[in-house]
């Protein structure tokens, strides 16, 4: 079975990430994921703080948690690098070594990242050979620590104009091309819905590259209960396929984030 989770950016957003991992053991999740190592979301902005990975390793042993990954790469290519821009693979690469010490620490073993916002001159072509090279260099790095890398791709229409992976067919080709099962795609399907709809059918299509998904209701990103897609079903899908990894809730609650988590877990898993 799937294991649901909270991306718990966007709750409790009042609160310190030592509450909201409390929040989230108190409702009955097991796995939990976030943004950024050194970022806080305070429910409007993100804000310059670095998480405190020795307590969160803490909290993991004591709420029996489990982060099921974190961002490594914004999907805009703006913290670290984009994967599309050749100049930016050393930095990249670089970066990639600390956040597995970080990640060693709390017992995570995934990471997500964006390919980056497209680069003025550009070609398609060639930003995708670019994010190809620096994936597969990742990659060696990957399988040596134990460790994989989601690729994210995300809508254009709505909340990522600028984006240049918004097509989960593009990303599987790079998956193929990079070729090591440590680098997988991150399926999310509020923004997939957007872009391609036709979700089960694709995910029973490439449920081998998928190595983590989001969930969030469609239009407006808001709770899955109450949306125009049939959730349960396409959770049962997955476990039909034999999927045992992440399915983080990551989205904007529109009622006390608590009732809200509450009622999603139970909409799911009923």
């Amino acid at each position: 079975m799937a294991n649901i989770g909270v991306c718990i950016e966007p709750f409790f957003s009042d609160l310190p990430y030592r509450d909201r991992m409390a929040r989230v053991h108190d409702l009955g999740f097991k796995h939990y994921e976030f943004w950024f190592h050194n970022m806080r979301f305070d429910g409007s902005n993100l804000i310059p703080e670095d998480k405190d990975f020795e307590e969160i390793a803490e909290l993991n042993g004591r709420y029996g948690l489990t982060c099921t990954d974190f961002v490594f790469n914004h999907p805009d290519g703006g913290i670290v690098g984009a994967m599309i821009d050749k100049k930016d693979r050393d930095l990249i690469l670089d970066s990639f070594g600390a956040m597995i010490n970080l990640a060693r620490k709390i017992g995570c073993k995934a990471f997500i990242s964006g390919a980056g916002n497209n680069v003025p001159g550009l070609s398609r072509q060639e930003a995708t050979a670019n994010m190809i090279e620096t994936l597969k260099a990742c990659a060696e790095v990957a399988e040596k620590e134990g460790i994989t890398l989601i690729l994210e791709p995300f809508n254009t229409r709505v909340d990522h104009p600028d984006y240049f992976l918004d097509d989960p067919h593009a990303c599987v080709e790079v998956l193929k091309e990079v070729g090591s099962g440590n680098v997988k795609m991150l399926y999310d399907i509020y923004h997939m819905q957007i872009m391609d709809g036709n979700v089960v059918a694709f995910i029973r299509e490439n449920i081998r590259h998928i190595g983590h998904f989001h969930v969030a209701g469609v239009p407006g990103r808001h709770e899955p209960y109450d949306c125009e897609l049939n959730y349960p079903f396409i959770i049962r899908e997955i476990d039909k396929l034999g999927y045992k990894g992440g399915v983080g809730l990551e989205y904007w609650p529109t009622i006390d984030h608590s009732e809200s988590l509450k009622r999603t877990k139970a909409y799911l898993e009923g």
